[in-house]
């Protein structure tokens, strides 16, 4: 027998903070946008970088009502997470201010080293990546999880 349940905020919270890939829904004037992203989950909040420009950048300054969706399942289906938020985006851009929030990207998806050395690295340019990139925060109005698992 098959069991789908609620997921505790205890396992939401683990699921966010683990998994590495979310997407991200945005309303363009064309209609939603969907796009994959890696982000960051901490105090309660998602982050993510972004470009100064771009569709994702147009949907949330258009529009800062957003979904955001991570998902998670085994090949044959047997078991699944999902946790679908209904949130409220904020476009950072403030050099200093995107510092702390990209350096737990860096920490996330890189070797974890200090901001400014990661932005010393060859090939690096601290201040045209800083002029070019945004943080995008969402703050969650509504978080529901939902798990599926299928004994065997």
């Amino acid at each position: 027998m098959s069991s789908k349940k609620e997921m505790t905020s205890e396992e939401v919270d683990q699921f966010l903070t683990c998994a590495r890939v979310g997407r991200l829904v945005a309303l363009l004037e064309d209609g939603p946008y969907v796009v994959p992203v890696g982000y960051v989950y901490a105090d309660g909040k998602i982050f993510f970088h972004t470009c100064n420009s771009g569709l994702k950048t147009e949907g949330i300054r258009r529009n800062p009502d957003v979904y955001f969706e991570v998902d998670e399942a085994l090949s044959d289906i047997s078991m699944y997470k999902s946790v679908i938020i209904s949130g409220v985006a904020d476009i950072i851009d403030d050099k200093e201010k995107m510092i702390p929030y990209l350096q737990k990207l860096i920490n996330k998806y890189r070797v974890p080293v200090s901001f400014d050395e990661y932005m010393s690295r060859p090939g690096r340019n601290r201040e045209k990546e800083l002029e070019e990139v945004r943080v995008c925060v969402i703050t969650p109005k509504k978080i529901t999880g939902r798990k599926f698992v299928r004994p065997f």
